[in-house]
């Protein structure tokens, strides 16, 4: 039970942190001067596609035991 609140708990850090780095490093939308609805677009688009990636990854590597 342990190990599996710590794996899903590590794979919402990862979540998180990816989509973070897409919205800050690729989309650039958190500087100041972009619009709210770049940075609503942003804020979707670099989530959904790290909740995409990380998806295949976790059912990759479920699926290869």
């Amino acid at each position: 039970m342990f190990m599996m609140i710590v794996f899903i708990f590590m794979a919402l850090v990862l979540f998180l942190a990816t989509g973070a780095a897409i919205y800050m490093g690729i989309f650039k939308a958190h500087s100041e001067n972009a619009s709210l609805a770049r940075k609503t677009f942003s804020g979707i688009a670099s989530y959904g596609f790290s909740a995409v990636f990380w998806f295949f990854m976790y059912s990759y590597h479920y699926l290869g035991w």
